[in-house]
């Protein structure tokens, strides 16, 4: 069976660059969007979110995360999507979607279980990030 995955990125990013890699390398057929040329909308941001807990998902390195002094007091949800949809670089990334499965940030041991990837003690698992014991 085939695995497919929907990648959101931003540029540059050697951590969506490098977890794309990793998807392909194991037959995941990867298809990508830039959402700096390709903005995502309210309702594509609701369906990859969902009510994900933020902490998932934002930037805290981001300006606008310090700007909105979002380490001290999130706003209600619809007001921090309409936050984000303005200050795309509030968005970690990549985010990688496969059917309601979401990874967030360049995670892959994340990705390995997603996608139920298998990866062996012999270094066939790239640099040896996400190997698993056992």
């Amino acid at each position: 069976m085939l695995k497919r995955a929907q990648f959101y990125f931003r540029n540059p990013c050697p951590g969506a660059e490098e977890a794309k890699e990793f998807l392909e390398e194991h037959g995941v057929i990867v298809a990508e969007r830039d959402i700096d040329k390709r903005p995502l909308t309210k309702r594509e941001l609701t369906t990859i979110l969902g009510y994900l807990d933020p902490r998932h998902y934002l930037n805290s390195a981001s300006p606008a995360y310090q700007k909105h002094k979002l380490d001290q007091d999130l706003p209600e949800h619809n007001e921090l999507l309409k936050l984000i949809l303005e200050n795309p670089d509030l968005l970690r990334n990549p985010i990688v979607t496969s059917g309601r499965l979401v990874a967030i940030g360049n995670n892959r041991q994340q990705l390995i279980e997603m996608f139920q990837i298998k990866v062996s003690g012999n270094g066939s698992g790239g640099d040896g990030k996400g190997k698993t014991s056992g």
